[in-house]
């Protein structure tokens, strides 16, 4: 099949772009077929030796795409020990296409394998789980892709929390003129600086300032945003799906019931603590500010104990009151895998069908759930965890999803809103809308997340979604 026939206008216009710079980010939105793109330019190169390093769950999804699309095999070792022996000393005589997850350019012993081979191109698909640096899966990639003629970095949120996020992809893109990370971080990133107070080896404390990125802060921004559109090829939803309505969104507020008390009782003990002086490291107050938005989901979240059931928190009532007026199906996103849990035996005892996709359902039930939810008219929710929710499935068959917390990265809260919102790829092309619907405690502390996401996602707009004129891309192409 020649790819090329079937692509949109667009498509063809990212191949092309793509075609002419050899390392670049593909950073089209979800939904307008990045993977189709990526081998369409496999496919017009007609390059030999293809690596694919992706998410588990999209492994699988690779080799289809692959042998749909291209008629041809991919290899697709799950297993290290497996993998090291299929690859050693291979010379890949035999499939043109080889789909790794990221967890194996953990082991040292796959990544040195990897490295033997001359690979003509190699693709990173959701390229942003290489936005730390300092993780051996990007100490991996660094090492690995310098040698390589051809990089795609294929991502719709290279930004998620701050300019130091696309550091990695600019090494790995140029690693000769992007070589240093605290030089990137002090001339894009904005920094604040607190004192906090450490104990030495005899237990005696000390004063140390400490300097934090701000999330959501940047400095140089006019440059940095040339910079990234220098390198990258990017498509909004609203440019392409001109008929798209857009999406809806409605915040419920939420006042808190019995749970009211046991969250001002743990509230007040974290402001006691930070009264008294006593030294908070980032750890321990991150845990406390997750207790209190456990709460503000249900109490029950704090208990070591299998949840019994009882009455419905606040939150989760309101929730079930959406789902039982609702005529259509409705996707719902948790962060906590256990409140997942909870709402599935509350939707049992109403004797309302659902299925899930958390980060404990994996390979075939995991797609099985997806499929039920899709085809199934009889099953009306799907419970989702934002991690395992928010990639590599389709959830079309709604239009309605509810988020009851959201979580810190509103690029991830994106992504699952985009399940079940105009896709292109996979053969849909969906023009339907979206309504979002957030279930919002007031005067808790999930004000300050939203305040904080809010924050993000205007630095998003500025640097990733804002195309500057300039003519730098034409000076150096």
């Amino acid at each position: 099949m020649n790819i090329q026939e079937k692509l949109y206008p667009f498509q063809k216009e990212d191949v092309e772009f793509i075609t002419q710079h050899p390392r670049c980010i593909n950073g089209n939105v979800m939904g307008l077929g990045k993977t189709v793109e990526a081998m369409a330019v496999m496919q017009k190169l007609n390059t030999r030796h293809n690596l694919i390093v992706c998410n588990k769950t999209m492994v699988p999804e690779w080799w289809y795409q692959i042998n749909t699309w291209l008629g041809e095999d991919c290899l697709t070792p799950h297993d290290d020990s497996k993998y090291v022996h299929r690859l050693s000393g291979l010379d890949l005589a035999g499939p043109r296409f080889v789909a790794i997850n990221y967890d194996i350019l953990i082991n040292s012993e796959c990544a040195h394998e990897l490295r033997k081979v001359k690979w003509d191109v190699i693709i990173f698909d959701e390229a942003h789980h290489l936005k730390n640096p300092k993780a051996k899966r990007t100490q991996s990639a660094f090492l690995l892709a310098p040698f390589v003629p051809r990089i795609i970095l294929m991502t719709g949120t290279p930004v998620q929390n701050s300019p130091a996020d696309l550091f990695p992809l600019f090494h790995i893109i140029n690693p000769s003129e992007y070589n240093n990370a605290y030089r990137w971080n002090n001339w894009f990133c904005i920094y604040n600086s607190e004192e906090i107070w450490m104990k030495d080896h005899q237990g005696v404390p000390h004063p140390r300032i400490v300097r934090n990125i701000i999330p959501g802060a940047t400095n140089n921004e006019e440059l940095l945003n040339q910079l990234l559109h220098l390198h990258m090829v990017r498509h909004e939803k609203h440019e392409i799906l001109t008929q798209l309505p857009p999406k809806q969104y409605r915040i419920v507020p939420v006042n808190l019931g019995r749970e009211a008390t046991q969250y001002k009782q743990m509230e007040d003990e974290y402001f006691a603590i930070l009264d008294s002086g006593e030294s908070i490291y980032a750890p321990k107050a991150v845990a406390q500010m997750t207790r209190l938005r456990q709460i503000c989901l249900d109490p029950n979240l704090l208990s070591t104990k299998e949840l019994k059931t009882s009455t419905p928190s606040a939150k989760t009532q309101t929730l079930l009151n959406i789902i039982e007026d609702a005529d259509d199906k409705i996707v719902v996103y948790t962060y906590f895998e256990q409140y997942a849990r909870l709402l599935g035996r509350e939707l049992e005892s109403k004797k309302i069908p659902y299925t899930s996709v958390t980060g404990k359902i994996k390979g075939l039930d995991r797609l099985r759930a997806v499929k039920t939810f899709q085809e199934d008219p009889t099953v009306k929710v799907i419970l989702c965890t934002i991690g395992a929710g928010g990639e590599s499935i389709t959830l079309t068959s709604s239009h309605t999803c509810v988020f009851t917390d959201v979580f810190w990265n509103p690029s991830v809260n994106e992504q699952c809103e985009d399940r079940l919102y105009g896709r292109m790829d996979k053969g849909i092309n969906q023009n339907r809308g979206a309504l979002i619907i957030d279930l919002y405690c007031q005067d808790t502390v999930e004000q300050h997340v939203h305040k904080v996401v809010r924050r993000k996602e205007k630095m998003i707009e500025r640097i990733v979604m804002r195309k500057v004129v300039d003519s730098m891309r034409e000076s150096r192409n």
